[in-house]
């Protein structure tokens, strides 16, 4: 639009260079035939600049709703008034109005038009422009988008001005990832006997019973300091006594961002595909009064520290809209080490859900969540194969709808690399349901009492 613009004053400068050399031209060889164009020059500059007013602009945006599900569609309407010049008059609304800025990526993968236009452009004569159009837009990718913002722009009569704008209705779309909701009577995980196994937790009410001392961490609270061992700790730390704490079994999940994870397309590839499996595990514990948790591997800011309940879920569904893919290459092991603290203290067992064609989170498990090669607690590792997405990606052309088979690469030796302890289930997201892993995870936490 730059471009135009500095076009556009260019040919106004020289409109106003013509009237000048017909002048000199016409006095200097005194033929009054050269004022003629002259006085048109003149005529047409006069005009141009009565007609370069501002534009008086009045937009609104609205969506029909502003919380969808992956693969859903929603509407949005534009309504315009615009007053001022003649000219054209060019509109842009989500999601192309979100085409030019720094993530203008996410807004193009994670949206489909599929009724209308999301650009117009009109020609405004002399009366006020009153329009209003709709686009139909389907959601292709989890997250949460910015979703209000309108651009605008008016190119004066004779193309001599151009005036940038944008307005922003503020609104927020969220597209939430679908997710299995299992039935209660899925699965038995609750003990069979009248008291049921109780462990520490970590978010539980304090409990009694004296656990030991150890070095004061934030949070914890003040009067729990055991100011004799204050005293006696050689190097002046802070003791604090530690309590058993109630609560029932802890589940947390640990989710790799890192590059093998985005193989396949931007919608379809294991990062994404996990995502609704997280979920849906999480919903089913979370029924079923588990305690569950949310970690990321390389460690992103993005954690869910383990509880239970309704409010629970909703920060774990808030967690996993905000994840994204990791760009900076290797792990931060010493970040990890605060995961290893809350499943130590909770007796957690640990989900990891992850593309195993890399090595990164192999590596992770390996110098963190290990003692002499044995897994620090029991460990499920849901890999989340990309070999078939890819295939689906090179066939769907020539076989539209094709269904494929389950295809498990050899991964023997990447498995026998794990710590010992750890249980894998390998996935092929093309070819298997949600509720087919499901099943047989709910199964391991069943007997993993």
């Amino acid at each position: 639009m730059s471009a135009m613009v500095r076009e556009i004053s260019r040919s106004y400068f020289l409109l106003l260079a013509v009237p000048i050399f017909f002048v000199t031209v016409a006095v200097i060889s005194s033929q009054k035939a050269l004022l003629m164009p002259a006085v048109y020059s003149v005529i047409m500059v006069g005009l141009i600049l009565y007609l370069d007013t501002d534009l008086k602009a009045t937009v609104k945006f609205s969506l029909d709703k502003e919380r969808v599900y992956v693969g859903d569609t929603v509407k949005g309407k534009a309504s315009l008034e615009i007053g001022g010049p003649p000219g054209m008059v060019t509109v842009v609304i989500p999601p192309a109005s979100y085409l030019e800025r720094d993530d203008a990526p996410k807004y193009r993968q994670s949206f489909e038009v599929v009724k209308g236009k999301a650009s117009r452009l009109y020609f405004k004569g002399f009366q006020t422009l009153d329009k209003s159009f709709d686009v139909e837009v389907k959601v292709l990718k989890r997250g949460i988008y910015d979703f209000g913002k309108v651009n605008y722009a008016h190119q004066g009569l004779l193309g001599a001005s151009v005036n940038e704008s944008k307005w922003d209705a503020q609104v927020q779309l969220t597209a939430l990832p679908r997710y299995k909701v299992a039935s209660r009577t899925s699965w038995r995980l609750r003990p069979s006997s009248a008291n049921p196994r109780v462990t520490r937790n970590r978010l539980g009410p304090f409990s009694t019973d004296f656990l030991s001392v150890r070095e004061y961490a934030t949070g914890d609270p003040f009067k729990f300091i055991n100011w004799k061992a204050t005293a006696r700790s050689p190097n002046g730390q802070i003791m604090v006594n530690e309590f058993e704490r109630e609560g029932l079994r802890n589940v947390v999940f640990l989710y790799d961002v890192g590059r093998w994870m985005r193989y396949g397309l931007s919608q379809e590839n294991p990062l994404e595909r996990g995502v609704p499996l997280v979920l849906s595990l999480s919903k089913a514990l979370l029924d079923h009064g588990y305690n569950v948790g949310l970690w990321t591997a390389p460690p992103t800011g993005v954690s869910v520290m383990p509880s239970s309940g309704q409010t629970q879920f909703h920060k774990i569904l808030k967690a996993m809209l905000e994840l994204s893919y990791w760009e900076e290459k290797g792990i931060k092991i010493e970040e990890l080490l605060i995961l290893r603290r809350v499943i130590s203290e909770t007796n957690a067992l640990l989900v990891v859900v992850s593309n195993l064609a890399g090595r990164e989170v192999l590596r992770s498990l390996n110098e963190t969540m290990t003692v002499r090669g044995k897994a620090l607690t029991r460990t499920i590792l849901i890999d989340v194969i990309h070999t078939s997405i890819v295939m689906r990606r090179e066939l769907e052309a020539e076989f539209p709808g094709m269904k494929l088979i389950a295809v498990a690469p050899d991964r023997k030796k990447t498995y026998s690399m794990l710590p010992r302890g750890i249980m894998v289930i390998p996935w092929d997201p093309e070819a298997q349901g949600i509720g087919e892993v499901m099943e047989k995870v709910m199964s391991i936490v069943g007997w993993m009492k």
